[in-house]
């Protein structure tokens, strides 16, 4: 008796475990979506960054003496030509009267012997030697004149003074610093790419920056410059000017070196390249690449089939660049794609509101 229950039992209890399997597959699968995007909408990047001057020099005299005055004070605006500051000029002026008077000789002497020659009579050898000294003591007189207006230290553009350093009264030496000034005319922007933005470079399409102090205002930039080597932090500084034909002259009046902004770069459209996914989505099989798309059945219901894409890079956010096969806006299946097959009915899993923090409610 007790041979025969023990088949029958086990029986029973098979049936039974195939039966709840067959409960538990009942109903479609929950499943995750997301929308595909499209390049122009996904593909921009924002960096902080910080201005500064598009020109910035350390003015000097070119000649050595000691600072009579100094006419400008920091933070001063001046303009291209405007004297900044004098040294003192009487040993220079007794050097060009000395010069000058040796000039006047020379020039005289120099002048008689060319007359001489040529009336044929004086050698050739004479000639050569009063040409070549008057065109010798000319670049000597010019030099003791070009000394002499060199006392006077002029602003080499139109800026601002950031720093004076000497005052009346010290000795400098010529191409000593007497002070820095920064260009007024045009601002540039600094910031750092990583090198995964780097090596995209040729893909930047366009440029904009925006400041906390002007909000809404958004300035164009053109690029200037990216370093082609990395900093210490492995980080490659890009250099950006603002586009002052662009933009209204009193906002760009407001803009001053140091202070901080936001960078907005945003990359070239190309039909190779038209849409991004999450990398999630994407799973292979016999060597080709698929997603899932969803296709609505009606009553939050629906069913996924795979589709073939091309997938051209992984981009350093975790999405996918892929072209054909899926479009802008379609329904694709996030994540556990691996769990599904194709033609397979689902069930879109809601999105919990924001105020439903992880969708534990």
């Amino acid at each position: 008796m007790k041979k025969l229950l023990f088949p029958f039992v086990a029986l029973l209890i098979v049936l039974s475990s195939c039966g709840q399997q067959e409960k538990a597959q009942v109903g479609p699968s929950l499943v995750r979506l997301c929308a595909v995007q499209s390049v122009s909408e996904a593909e921009h990047a924002s960096y902080p960054g910080r201005t500064r001057a598009s020109q910035t020099s350390n003015v000097a005299f070119r000649v050595s003496g000691t600072l009579e005055k100094v006419n400008v004070k920091e933070g001063q605006a001046v303009r291209e030509g405007q004297v900044l500051a004098v040294i003192d000029d009487r040993d220079y002026r007794v050097q060009l009267s000395a010069v000058e008077a040796e000039y006047q000789q020379t020039k005289g002497d120099c002048e008689r012997i060319i007359g001489l020659y040529q009336d044929g009579s004086t050698t050739e050898q004479n000639y050569d030697k009063a040409r070549y000294g008057l065109e010798q003591i000319t670049a000597k007189y010019q030099h003791a004149k070009d000394q002499l207006a060199d006392c006077q230290l002029k602003a080499p553009f139109n800026g601002y003074v950031q720093k004076v350093m000497h005052e009346s009264h010290e000795t400098v030496a010529a191409g000593m610093p007497v002070l820095t000034m920064f260009c007024s005319e045009g601002v540039e922007i600094a910031i750092n790419l990583p090198a995964a933005e780097y090596l995209r470079a040729a893909e930047f399409d366009s440029y904009t920056a925006s400041f906390d102090v002007l909000p809404g205002v958004v300035f164009p930039l053109r690029l200037l410059s990216i370093a082609q080597r990395a900093n210490a932090n492995q980080l490659f500084e890009a250099r950006f000017l603002i586009d002052s034909r662009s933009v209204n002259a009193g906002d760009l009046k407001k803009i001053t070196p140091g202070m901080t902004s936001i960078v907005d770069i945003r990359y070239k459209e190309s039909g190779e390249v038209p849409v991004i996914v999450p990398a999630g989505s994407v799973f292979h099989e016999n060597g080709q690449t698929f997603v899932f798309v969803y296709k609505s059945a009606g009553d939050n219901v629906g069913t996924v089939h795979k589709t073939p894409v091309s997938v051209l890079s992984l981009r350093s956010d975790g999405g996918m660049l892929v072209r054909q096969g899926v479009t802008q806006g379609q329904q694709i299946v996030e994540s556990g794609v691996h769990f599904l097959t194709d033609g397979q009915t689902v069930r879109p899993n809601p999105t919990p509101s924001k105020s439903n923090v992880g969708g534990l409610l």
